[in-house]
């Protein structure tokens, strides 16, 4: 992609990194999931973001942007188990945005991340059914303060923001765009996502 973008244009202005993978490909709890699981998200995330901006950087104007989507929910809590391998993964790309901030702050390139919260038209609608119906019922009953879903342009024009020229010093910065979602305590309740059934396998395991 990046030789294709050499080729075609010459350059960069802005490097956004918002690849993923559908939902079955990484969608397990940390005690069952396998290392195959585990590496699809990593190397999706964490690996493709590290070696996109290093391929990028070089094409990118002095004062470029590079922005990384990441998700709040599961990098941060330990709370929705299946999401384990995608969080870390999460988690690790915000952690390379700070040290890229900072390795091509002298070329005036700022890097930051945008959260997004949950959003139409996404990863959402790859995941189990019943979550997805209990997910929106929470989200209309005042979960997320907004009470909706986001919508793929409330993302990107918090991403149109943050590139802007005003935001030239603004670096290593996570912005949330989640509609109030990471101000309020549950992200993902126990209840829809079936973990107490998980727990109480586990505390019969132990029994026995």
């Amino acid at each position: 992609m990046i030789q294709q973008v050499r080729s075609e244009f010459g350059g960069l202005d802005i490097f956004v990194s918002n690849a993923r993978t559908e939902a079955p490909t990484f969608y397990e709890a940390p005690m069952e999931i396998s290392l195959e699981k585990w590496d699809t998200a990593v190397d999706s995330q964490a690996k493709a973001f590290l070696v996109a901006v290093r391929e990028a950087a070089p094409l990118l104007s002095d004062g470029g942007r590079i922005v990384a989507i990441t998700f709040a929910p599961g990098g941060r809590f330990g709370s929705w188990q299946p999401w384990v391998a995608m969080g870390a993964a999460k988690a690790a790309m915000e952690s390379l945005v700070r040290y890229f901030a900072v390795a091509l702050a002298g070329r005036g390139i700022t890097v930051n991340s945008i959260s997004p919260g949950w959003v139409e038209d996404s990863v959402l609608n790859s995941l189990p059914e019943a979550f997805q119906t209990g997910l929106r019922e929470w989200q209309e009953r005042g979960w997320t303060p907004m009470r909706r879903l986001g919508t793929p342009a409330d993302i990107g024009n918090a991403v149109a923001l943050i590139c802007s020229p005003e935001a030239a010093w603004i670096t290593g910065q996570l912005i949330e765009a989640d509609g109030g979602a990471s101000l309020v305590d549950a992200h993902v309740p126990l209840e829809f996502q079936g973990l107490e059934k998980t727990q109480e396998k586990h505390a019969k395991s132990k029994g026995a």
